[in-house]
């Protein structure tokens, strides 16, 4: 259930920081930066998804200083969207672990597999593959669920069992 917490324009206006920063993140750090890496720059695959995923663990960590600083600075508003940004993350860096952990079979997985066209063992490109599809699926859904929260941000709202996790102090 929804409710509405009594804030200003300002409030709501820094409560919808933390999703946009977490919409970037999904958005323009896997998407496009991964997607620029691999096509402009002729980065493989596993490089530039390793580097987005780097970049998106500064990201993260930036969000959780900034969620301790919220829960004593900023008004309960905002403290409860920087938490919900933060929570959301959980999902990401399950899929990361799920994605590294896949991918990291190729040391392990050892054959005599012949090479496909592009000089890679096939085994090595089905387990790339398994590793980055859930990765996508995980990122297009953060990028549904940060705008849903973005646009409850800007009215005010947030999730009861949220606040009732996190109450004011």
């Amino acid at each position: 259930m929804i409710i509405t917490i009594d804030a200003s324009a300002k409030e709501r206006r820094d409560a919808k920081v933390a999703h946009e920063l977490f919409t970037i993140n999904t958005v323009i750090v896997h998407l496009f930066l991964t997607l620029g890496l691999i096509k402009l720059l002729n980065t493989d695959m596993n490089s530039a998804i390793s580097l987005s995923i780097l970049i998106s663990f500064i990201i993260i960590i930036y969000t959780y200083f900034r969620t301790k600083k919220a829960k004593s600075n900023d008004p309960y508003l905002v403290y409860l969207h920087w938490q919900l940004s933060l929570n959301r993350y959980k999902l990401l860096i399950g899929a990361y672990i799920f994605y590294f952990l896949v991918t990291s079979l190729t040391l392990i997985i050892l054959n005599d597999a012949p090479a496909s066209m592009d000089g890679t063992r096939i085994i090595d490109s089905i387990l790339s593959l398994l590793g980055v599809v859930p990765l996508f699926f995980c990122i297009l859904v953060s990028v549904v669920l940060g705008s849903g929260s973005m646009f409850n941000a800007g009215r005010g709202e947030v999730d009861q069992k949220l606040a009732q996790k996190y109450p004011q102090s």
